[in-house]
């Protein structure tokens, strides 16, 4: 993911690191691309580390997008979950927990815009979380972002005889 200039290292560091007593999860490379790779297991999505906190003191992940409308955002992933039931002809429904994202704080405006769908959303160590998929809120502060687990996804292409490589090489 592209970090772009448009922000300093140290203060887009900082942003990804909100509490003096984090732990480091983020390391802003030099080249300004941030490199993926693995995913976010669903159960530390729903139970973050107790040990990384955001400004407020709560739990949390922090997380990344560069989003077709917004460009280059952060915010919180919360365990905040949305149940949407997929339905298939001729199978019967399942269900999906969509997770919501957070802004990053109460100044930052929202973390996505309509025009990201579809936008991957990695945490700070580079790992995959989900597809942005909606996001809802009457005001910036109240907003909330809604990302479908890449884990979910990658099961349901199993079960439909579907395989991805969700961190291709190149090899040159």
């Amino acid at each position: 993911m592209d970090l772009g200039i448009d922000v300093s290292v140290d203060k887009f560091t900082s942003w990804m690191l909100p509490h003096p007593a984090n732990p480091p999860s983020f390391d802003y490379s030099g080249d300004r691309l941030h490199k993926f790779f693995g995913t976010i297991p669903d159960e530390k999505m729903w139970k973050p580390d107790p040990n990384t906190h955001d400004h407020e003191n709560d739990p949390i992940i922090m997380v990344m997008k560069r989003g077709h409308a917004s460009g280059l955002t952060i915010g919180r992933l919360n365990t905040i979950r949305s149940f949407t039931r997929y339905y298939f002809k001729g199978e019967p429904g399942t269900m999906s927990k969509e997770v919501a994202v957070l802004p990053r704080n109460s100044e930052s405006g929202p973390f996505s815009k309509p025009g990201d769908s579809g936008s991957g959303v990695v945490d700070g160590k580079g790992r995959l979380a989900g597809l942005l998929m909606a996001g809802a809120g009457v005001t910036d502060i109240l907003d909330r972002t809604y990302i479908t687990s890449v884990n979910f996804i990658y099961a349901r292409m199993l079960m439909h005889g579907l395989r991805a490589n969700f961190f291709p090489s190149s090899t040159a």
